[in-house]
């Protein structure tokens, strides 16, 4: 009877509305909507509910979905396709070809759907943070803001760091940084990758370096804790400088190394570090390095503490090869 009564139950969803259904490990069942899936939680949403449910994956046995979804697996798999569950901890997904393959539910990382609302292929987050003190009138404002879009073989993202410093008898501190990167997969672990970069700082006297970089990449390791990507290929330096002498263009390589670990209840850390030996100028490295742990709060907010270290073995200005930032602040995000 238990069989039989869950068999009606995706049946009559599939009638009604097309809508998606779980069974967890106590028995309970829940007809609804699958609103997304990350860092090991399942936000469900039911009509009989005014909040969404959110559900720790491994307490879900059975699972059908009928949108179209890229799913993400261990052991750096990805799919594209319909999810249903055949019998109690294994999924089966059928991709655009009508081929079928099967998998335990436990090699599920994650998964987005991708063509029924296009609304729900972008993700993004901001926040914002500000200092104030009476003494020497310091004032500091931060602003972060990222943007992401996710589609069958296309990957984008952006994000924007913005710190204006003043304080009374001392120089103004400004820098902003900026990313925007746009990845083809080409097979299942290895991608193409294009990036644009902008940096201004004080600290080195550098109004702006643009940065444009084409490579290829491959997914190193994808397990339900982390992500682990390794990229390289060349980059072509735009720079100028206070002192307008100093301007001038150079031809890099670049490695970049990346780390994303998550699925630790609340709290996700990403790292990335990013080499760039300068070809066109004998001698030069640059490194860039960046840190960022975060910890959600309810309702899509988040506090976050973010490490930001830029070096140049040639700087303009002698004795500053070093620029880093430690910033800490409070977000929203959506569509995570």
């Amino acid at each position: 009877m238990k069989h039989i009564l869950i068999f009606l139950l995706f049946v009559g969803s599939i009638a009604h509305g097309q809508r998606d259904s779980l069974k967890l490990k106590n028995n309970d069942i829940l007809v609804g909507t699958v609103e997304s899936y990350n860092i090991g939680v399942l936000v469900f949403s039911t009509s009989y509910s005014d909040k969404d449910f959110n559900i720790e994956f491994d307490k879900i046995t059975s699972i059908y979905i009928h949108k179209k979804c890229i799913i993400t697996l261990t052991k750096s798999r990805r799919r594209y396709g319909k999810i249903r569950t055949i019998k109690p901890g294994i999924v089966t997904i059928e991709t655009n070809k009508n081929l079928v393959e099967t998998f335990k539910i436990s090699e599920l990382i994650s998964f987005q759907e991708v063509n029924e609302d296009q609304r729900k292929r972008f993700s993004g987050s901001v926040d914002f943070g500000y200092d104030f003190t009476k003494a020497q009138g310091k004032k500091q404002t931060t602003i972060n803001a990222t943007l992401g879009y996710v589609g069958e073989l296309w990957l984008i993202n952006g994000s924007f760091n913005l710190l204006d410093s003043q304080q009374d008898e001392v120089g103004d501190i400004k820098r902003t940084d900026a990313k925007a990167d746009i990845r083809r997969l080409i097979s299942k672990t290895w991608y193409l990758i294009g990036e644009l970069t902008f940096l201004s700082n004080t600290e080195q006297a550098l109004n702006g370096r643009y940065t444009p970089n084409l490579g290829m990449g491959k997914l190193l390791a994808s397990t339900p804790k982390l992500y682990l990507g390794l990229s390289t290929g060349v980059a072509f330096n735009f720079e100028t400088y206070i002192d307008e002498t100093l301007n001038k263009a150079s031809t890099e390589t670049f490695i970049n190394a990346n780390l994303n670990m998550y699925n630790f209840k609340d709290i996700s850390f990403t790292t990335d570090v990013k080499v760039s030996p300068t070809v066109s100028v004998f001698g030069r490295v640059r490194v860039d390095y960046n840190l960022t742990l975060k910890y959600d709060l309810p309702y899509d907010l988040y506090v976050k503490t973010a490490f930001t270290l830029n070096y140049d073995s040639k700087p303009a200005i002698l004795g500053n090869e070093y620029d880093y930032i430690f910033s800490s602040g409070f977000g929203w995000e959506f569509n995570k």
